[in-house]
C-alpha cells in the first residue's frame, strides 16, 4: 500500500470535523484540511503500518452499523456523527473508547503540525543559539532566578555524580588495522551502495545495534585492539536530518514511523530509535544509575555477581566523564521544569534537575527528536565516532536475519542490505570471532528465536518489562509556554521507594503533546487555544507486570498485562501528579481517567484516591522496555550470564537491556551502557 486510500480519507474527514470543528478562534480541521495532511503523510509510512491504521479507520467507519444507527460513519447526519463521537469518547466499552482515543490522537497531531497552527500557538522550532533562547526558558514570575542553586534533593547519590563540564581524550591505539584518522566528533558510516552487495567481511567482532549498548561495546572494543564492525538497520544521520519540524524527525529516526505498539489492555505506545544511534537519538537524555536496592536484587535472586553499585562505578564513572553527564543548569531547567519544583517544594517532596549527558546545551525543547545542535551526546555524536576512531566500522541500512552457529559456537551473521526505502538491495555476509546483540529489547529476542538459538531456560522473549508511564495536565492563569527549555529537566522521587514511581518534569512540542490535550469537540478547541498555559507531568511504575515478545511472520510483536498492583500504583500517581500540579498553581488539572473531568482544588483528589484504576481506565506510553534476555547464573532460569554471554552458544553476548532480569527503575540508559561496557572487557579479556 502506498498510504491510506480514498475511502479512508472519506472517513478521517468526517471525523476530523467533529474532533476539531471550526469556529472556535483557532482554524479547525477542515480549514487546514487535517486529514488530507494526514493521508499524505501516511505515503511514506511501512505498508504494514499502513494497514493497522487503515483497519483502526474501517473499523470505526463500520462500528454505527451494529447499532441503532444502521449507517456507516461518514453517512451518519451531523448531529448523530457528533452523538457517536461524544459517546465512543466516553464508553464503558474498553475498544470503542480506545480506537476513539487513536484517531484522536492521529488527527490532533496532524493538526498541530500544521505550519498555520504552529504560528496560531507560537511554536517556532527552529533553534537558535542567542539569548533569546535562554531568555524564554527562565523560571515563571515568582521564582528564584537562575543564579540561584538547584535545590538540594534527598539521596542525590543515586543519580550518579555530578562531574565537570569537560571531555576526556580519546586514547589513541597503533593498531595496524589501517584505521583512518579522523575527529572525534565526526562519525564515518557505510551503507548501500557503498556496500555491494553479496560483500563478504571477516571481522574480529560484529555488533548488532548501534544504540547505547552497541555503541559503547564498539568503542570499548576497538579500543582494545579489536576489529569491529557495526550493523544497524536504521539509516545514517547528518546535521540536514537534524532541522525541520520535530514530528517530521520522530518518524523519520523511529521503528513504525514512531508508532510501535506493545498489545494488551490498553495497547501502549512503545516509541524505538530506528537509527545510527539507536533509541538514544530520540530520547530525553536523562541519565541515572541503578539503584542500589535492584542491583542487590538481581544479584541475591538471579546470581548476577560483580555488579553492586560500587562494582558498577568503575563503568559508571568513566561513561558519565565522557558524555559530560551533570544537572540541568538551572537557567535552562525550562518553565515546566520549574512548576515541578515549585510543587514540589510546596508539598516538601524531594526532587532536583535531572542529570542528562549534554555539551553546550540551549534549551531547545527538542531532545526526543533528533537534538538539533547535537548538545544531547546520542550514540552518534558520542561513543559512535569514538569507535570510529579506533578503528570500528559503521554500517547503516544493513538489517540482521540471522546469526550463524556451528558447533555451538557463533561465527558470524547473515543481513540484507537495504536502500533508503528499507527495501532490500543486497545481502551481506559476516565471519566473526565474536557476535554481541545490541538490538534492543523487542528484537533481540526475536533475531534470537529465529536463529534457533538454543535456550534451555525457555525464557527468551519472555519478562517483557516497559516501565508505564503516564502523566497529568495542569492549566495555568499565565503562559507557560512549556516547550521552553530542557524537555525533561526534573524529577520527584518521594515515592521511589514506597511505591515504585518516579515523577519527571517532561512535556513536548504542540505537534505532538496536541494529542494528549483533554476532550474533543469545541471543549477541546478551548483547551488547545490555551495550549501555551498547560504543563505537564510525567511518571512511570517500576513495573512487576510482565510481557512477552514474539516472531509474527517476521515481525516482533510485543504484548503486555498490567497487573492490579502496577495499575494502583500508577492511580496514586495519578493523585499524587494532579496534587502536585494544584500546589504549582493550576487552576484546574486533567487526570486523564473516564468519568473524571478537570480538578480545581485539592479537596476534590479524594475522587482520585477513592477509585479503583483498572488498566484498561489508563492512557499509558512506554519508553523503556527490558528483560527479554535475562541474565542470570543459572542456565535452567536465565537466557545469558551476568556478563552477558549466551549461557548455550560460545562467541554470543547480549549487551542492551534484555539482560535485566527486572525493571531497573529508572532510565535506563546509563545502565545499559554501564553493563555494555563491563561486557566488551569480558570479551576482550580485560576481566575475569
Amino acid at each position: 500500500m502506498r498510504g491510506l486510500d480514498d475511502r479512508d480519507l472519506k472517513t478521517l474527514s468526517a471525523l476530523a470535523s467533529i474532533l476539531l470543528p471550526e469556529g472556535s478562534g483557532l482554524p479547525g480541521a477542515e480549514a487546514v484540511d487535517v486529514a488530507r495532511r494526514l493521508q499524505s503523510r501516511s505515503a511514506s509510512w511501512d505498508g504494514a503500518q499502513v494497514k493497522r491504521i487503515s483497519w483502526l479507520i474501517r473499523a470505526w467507519e463500520t462500528a454505527p452499523l451494529a447499532s441503532r444507527h444502521m449507517r456507516r460513519f461518514s453517512s451518519l447526519s451531523p448531529d448523530d456523527r457528533r452523538s457517536w463521537v461524544e459517546q465512543s469518547y466516553r464508553s464503558r466499552v474498553a475498544w470503542r473508547r480506545l480506537i476513539t482515543s487513536a484517531l484522536k490522537q492521529l488527527l490532533f497531531i496532524e493538526w498541530a503540525s500544521a505550519p498555520d497552527i504552529e504560528d496560531e500557538l507560537g511554536y517556532d522550532y527552529r533553534c537558535r543559539r542567542d539569548d533569546e533562547v535562554h531568555g524564554a526558558a527562565r523560571p515563571i514570575a515568582g521564582e528564584p532566578q537562575p543564579s540561584e542553586p538547584p535545590p538540594e534533593p534527598r539521596d542525590y547519590s543515586r543519580l550518579g555524580p555530578a562531574v565537570a563540564q569537560k571531555t576526556i581524550p580519546i586514547a589513541a591505539f597503533e593498531r595496524g588495522l589501517g584505521a583512518r584518522e579522523t575527529d572525534s566528533n565526526t562519525l564515518v558510516t557505510h551503507a548501500w551502495p557503498d556496500v555491494p552487495d553479496g560483500s563478504l567481511e571477516v571481522v574480529d567482532v560484529v555488533v548488532i545495534g548501534s544504540g547505547a549498548g552497541g555503541a559503547v561495546v564498539a568503542a570499548t572494543l576497538a579500543e582494545a585492539g579489536a576489529n569491529v564492525l557495526v550493523l544497524e538497520e536504521g539509516d545514517r544521520v547528518d546535521e540536514a536530518d537534524l532541522k525541520g519540524a520535530p514530528f517530521d524527525r520522530f518518524q523519520r529516526f523511529c521503528r513504525d514511523d514512531g508508532m510501535t505498539q506493545v498489545l494488551g489492555r490498553p495497547p501502549i505506545p512503545l516509541p524505538l530509535g530506528k537509527v545510527v544511534g539507536g533509541t538514544t537519538v530520540v530520547n530525553s537524555g536523562t541519565c541515572f544509575r541503578a539503584p542500589e536496592r535492584v542491583l542487590r536484587q538481581w544479584a541475591s535472586e538471579f546470581g548476577v555477581s560483580g555488579a553492586s553499585s560500587d562494582e558498577l562505578a568503575e563503568h559508571y564513572d568513566p561513561i558519565e566523564e565522557f558524555l559530560n553527564v551533570r544537572p540541568v543548569p538551572w537557567e535552562l531547567l525550562g518553565p515546566n521544569g520549574m512548576v515541578a519544583h515549585r510543587g514540589a517544594t510546596a508539598l516538601g517532596l524531594s526532587g532536583g534537575p535531572l542529570l542528562r549527558n549534554i555539551k553546550d546545551c540551549h534549551g531547545c525543547g527538542q531532545c526526543a527528536f533528533g537534538c538539533p545542535t547535537n548538545a544531547k551526546q546520542a550514540m552518534h555524536v558520542s561513543y559512535l565516532p569514538r569507535a570510529v576512531k579506533a578503528g570500528a566500522r559503521v554500517f547503516a541500512r544493513c538489517r540482521v536475519d540471522r546469526i550463524d552457529v556451528d558447533g555451538g559456537r557463533a561465527t558470524g551473521v547473515h543481513a540484507t542490505l537495504l536502500d533508503r526505502n528499507s527495501k532490500p538491495a543486497g545481502s551481506l555476509l559476516v565471519k566473526a570471532l565474536n557476535v554481541i546483540v545490541s538490538a534492543g529489547a523487542i528484537h533481540t529476542p526475536v533475531l534470537l528465536g529465529s536463529s534457533d538459538i538454543p535456550d534451555r531456560s525457555r525464557q527468551t522473549g519472555h519478562n517483557l518489562r516497559i516501565h508505564p508511564a503516564t502523566g497529568v495536565g495542569g492549566f495555568f492563569g499565565d503562559d507557560i509556554v512549556n516547550w521552553k527549555g530542557t524537555l525533561q529537566s526534573y524529577y520527584i522521587d518521594a515515592l521511589f521507594d514506597s511505591h515504585e514511581l518516579m515523577f519527571e518534569a517532561t512535556t513536548t512540542v504542540p505537534g505532538i503533546g496536541a494529542g494528549s490535550v483533554p476532550g474533543i469537540g469545541a471543549a477541546a478547541m478551548e483547551e488547545l487555544g490555551s495550549f501555551r498555559k498547560l504543563a505537564t507531568l510525567g511518571f512511570y511504575v517500576s513495573d512487576t507486570s510482565a510481557g512477552r515478545v514474539r516472531n509474527v511472520r517476521g515481525e516482533a510483536v510485543a504484548s503486555y498485562r498490567m497487573n492490579e498492583l502496577d495499575a494502583h500504583r500508577m492511580g496514586i500517581g495519578i493523585s499524587v501528579a494532579a496534587e502536585i500540579m494544584l500546589a504549582a498553581g493550576a487552576e484546574r488539572v486533567y487526570p486523564g481517567l473516564p468519568g473524571i473531568d478537570a480538578i480545581s482544588a485539592r479537596e476534590d483528589l479524594d475522587q482520585l484516591k477513592d477509585r479503583r484504576i483498572r488498566p484498561e481506565h489508563l492512557r499509558l506510553t512506554a519508553f523503556h522496555p527490558m528483560g527479554t534476555a535475562r541474565m542470570g547464573a543459572d542456565p535452567s532460569t536465565s537466557v545469558v550470564d551476568p556478563f552477558g554471554h549466551h549461557h548455550e552458544v560460545a562467541g554470543l553476548w547480549v549487551a542492551d537491556a534484555s539482560v535485566f532480569p527486572s525493571c531497573v527503575g529508572v532510565n535506563p540508559q546509563m545502565t545499559i551502557m554501564a553493563f555494555a561496557r563491563r561486557t566488551a572487557q569480558r570479551v576482550a579479556g580485560l576481566s575475569s
